[in-house]
């Protein structure tokens, strides 16, 4: 069963009473910040609604049959809906297939669920075909939409869905968490600081050497500055990253070193791990140049980044980087 993060429980406990009361709605929609266990707190409302011998407080056994092929993803009555390999979106195909599955009968006693997840990927043909699922459930049907961007989502479909918002949790708690998990305190704080408080996050730029790819992807800014590398070369190697990290960063500098540049102070800044070297570069860019190129990457960011033009919207960025020296 997946792991239930403890800053999920009131979540998990407000949807078992729900479940409880026969109250819960056909569709729900779970939002929140990338690294909060929205996933997680999905996963666990399948498992509570197909365990075949829940606990007191609602809580899946992980041990009955329906629990063991949930979590071998073999259970009959379960659907998890995920872009394809490689995909930018997911399709109506997909959607069509969901829906056909959900209108079957459970093969167990239960409820039949789906996962969507993320949501915001939806292209408008699979959302319009979700909505006729919404507006029509079959009996004992969940349907659990995960988003990062629910804002993403028509109107109609998020007017549908009861909607869970999953904040971050206290930093003490997730602190607390986060160094169970970690052998190094001081790693901890300084990778929950950079997550902006999402353990989730934090654990990943810890434990996947995180922390070094970052400064080596601002020293490649600063070698392309003093001309000892090209704005094309650098970005062969930054189109490959996923979900576009390297300009995810190249955003959060930009912001770090505007703040210190207004208020000459480098605590401000968000990347506290790279907070001199945001300043040596602050001071010799232009704030107006780092205005205009922020407002570049959001717009980049804003209007998505497929596999066939990444490689062009990196290029562009670190070009417009390039010319500042």
């Amino acid at each position: 069963m997946t792991e239930l993060y403890p800053w999920l429980e009131s979540h998990r406990q407000s949807l078992a009473d729900q479940l409880r009361q026969e109250r819960l709605p056909h569709a729900l929609l779970v939002t929140g910040r990338p690294g909060v266990g929205k996933l997680a707190l999905a996963r666990q409302l399948a498992g509570m609604l197909l365990c075949g011998d829940r606990a007191p407080d609602g809580s899946p056994c992980g041990r009955c049959p329906a629990c063991l092929q949930l979590a071998a993803g073999t259970h009959p009555d379960f659907q998890q809906v995920t872009p394809d390999e490689d995909a930018t979106a997911i399709k109506v195909d997909q959607v069509r297939a969901l829906s056909e599955a959900l209108s079957l009968c459970a093969h167990g006693q239960g409820f039949k669920v789906a996962i969507v997840s993320p949501a915001d990927m939806l292209n408008i043909n699979a959302a319009n075909s979700l909505l006729k699922t919404l507006e029509e459930p079959s009996d004992n049907t969940v349907l659990v939409l995960v988003s990062d961007r629910p804002a993403r989502l028509p109107a109609t479909i998020r007017s549908r869905c009861q909607r869970v918002r999953i904040k971050v949790p206290e930093r003490a708690e997730a602190l607390d968490w986060l160094s169970g998990q970690l052998p190094d305190a001081t790693q901890a704080e300084t990778s929950l600081r950079l997550a902006g408080g999402a353990p989730l996050v934090a654990l990943t730029l810890a434990g996947e050497g995180m922390l070094e790819t970052r400064r080596e992807r601002l020293d490649e800014l600063v070698d392309i500055l003093d001309g000892r590398a090209t704005a094309l070369d650098v970005a062969q190697g930054w189109c490959k990253d996923e979900g576009m990290q390297g300009i995810l960063w190249l955003r959060e500098w930009l912001m770090d070193m505007l703040r210190i540049r207004m208020t000459g102070e480098t605590r401000t800044a968000r990347s506290i791990d790279l907070a001199d070297n945001l300043a040596g570069l602050a001071r010799r860019l232009d704030s107006r140049i780092m205005f205009s190129q922020l407002d570049m990457i959001n717009r980049v960011l804003g209007a998505g980044a497929g596999s066939l033009n990444r490689q062009l919207m990196t290029e562009d960025i670190l070009l417009a980087w390039a010319a500042q020296h």
